[in-house]
């Protein structure tokens, strides 16, 4: 191994140390009480030197979601069955994120706390954020989903794909926050999260039916 090599390596690891640190303490303490004090004594480290791989806690909360999002994507795409038709697999995706949310709580409300929050106000890089959006994503799944769909007869044809598809993810998303945040409230009238998502994605399985 070259001494070039080496120095990747090196700083790789370093990343990855840094993010392991700051996720033992969001997920411990919570986003808003942490400080990148708090992540630079985790991490066994100078705040400066976390100033070198990340700008600040934006930028290492976004680090995490991500890593949620490529475990969420990857359990979607494992429910997925390329026998059933696109309108069936809708419901796979929200079997999924049910899924998610019990095997992977952190992470699932690492999600949950960055779609709900301005991203215009976050210290994000920009170049990052639109590379997050372009690559691999819940909405291209979606997309391909709908118009597999379409192209088998279970999803009516004469709708915009990409605006449908942000549409089911709002609105899913909006599901799960809103329970994540009146859990107690929903309890109390005996709806559980499996219900709420059941119940949407009927409701979006009778829209999208091709009309007769």
């Amino acid at each position: 191994m070259g001494i070039a090599e080496r120095k990747v390596r090196e700083k790789e690891r370093r990343r990855r140390d840094i993010l392991d640190a700051a996720e033992r303490v969001f997920f411990s303490k919570g986003y808003e009480s942490s400080t990148m004090d708090d992540v630079a004594d985790e991490a066994e480290l100078s705040k400066g030197t976390l100033y070198l791989y990340f700008n600040g806690k934006d930028e290492l909360h976004f680090a995490i979601m991500e890593k949620g999002m490529k475990l969420l994507l990857n359990l979607i795409e494992e429910k997925l069955d390329p026998k059933e038709n696109g309108r069936m697999n809708l419901i796979s995706i929200g079997l999924a994120l049910v899924d998610f949310s019990k095997k992977h709580p952190d992470y699932f409300n690492a999600l949950i706390f960055f779609q709900s929050r301005d991203i215009e106000h976050q210290k994000m890089d920009e170049f990052r954020l639109k590379k997050f959006l372009q690559g691999r994503s819940a909405l291209k799944l979606l997309n391909e989903i709908i118009i597999k769909g379409m192209h088998d007869g279970s999803v009516r044809g004469d709708i915009e794909v990409e605006k449908v598809s942000m549409t089911i993810w709002a609105q899913m998303m909006g599901v799960l926050v809103m329970y994540s945040t009146k859990e107690f409230a929903f309890e109390h009238f005996k709806v559980s999260l499996e219900d709420l998502i059941d119940t949407h994605l009927q409701l979006i399985q009778h829209g999208l039916k091709p009309k007769i």
